[in-house]
């Protein structure tokens, strides 16, 4: 199975370093998946702990960990966040535009969907905006790059 890529488009994070937090996962997750940031790990200085987001969860991070892999022959899609090591997430801010593949998402996506949080590491795609869940904002593009297709986000 393939996990999902992610591309920063146009975020903030690029730009200012304070939206860029290093994460310590307790399970292996794909880039795209969305958790929840909480404090900084005992005897750490910038290493936050993760869990699994809710749907009104408003600290939260998208993992964009660079797909390292010391294998040529695999593949972007092939790389995944282990425990191992810490990952790096970005934090959203309004306006943020960044695409991700299918994978990221609990359903194929469309223009002018939703995106969400939910009790879970996917992003959550819905026709109308959900009253009370966190909104990560909206569907503006769906672009085809190769044999992969992207879904862009506009940050809301």
């Amino acid at each position: 199975m393939a996990n999902a890529i992610i591309r920063l488009d146009n975020v903030s994070a690029t730009k200012d370093g304070s939206l860029i937090k290093s994460v310590k996962l307790s399970s292996e997750l794909q880039n795209g998946s969305v958790v929840a940031i909480g404090g900084l790990i005992p005897g750490e200085r910038e290493i936050h702990s993760t869990s699994t987001p809710t749907a009104t969860t408003s600290y939260y991070g998208i993992l964009c960990t660079p797909e390292l892999m010391y294998d040529e022959k695999k593949q972007m899609d092939e790389f995944v966040n282990g425990v191992e090591k810490p990952a790096r997430a970005i934090i959203p801010t309004k306006g943020d535009i960044f695409s991700a593949t299918v994978e990221a998402f609990d359903e194929i996506p469309a223009v002018g969907d939703f995106v969400e949080l939910e009790a879970s590491n996917t992003m959550k795609v819905v026709a109308t905006a959900t009253e009370g869940s966190t909104q990560v904002g909206k569907i503006i593009e769906i672009e085809i790059v190769g044999s992969k297709t992207f879904y862009v986000v506009e940050v809301q």
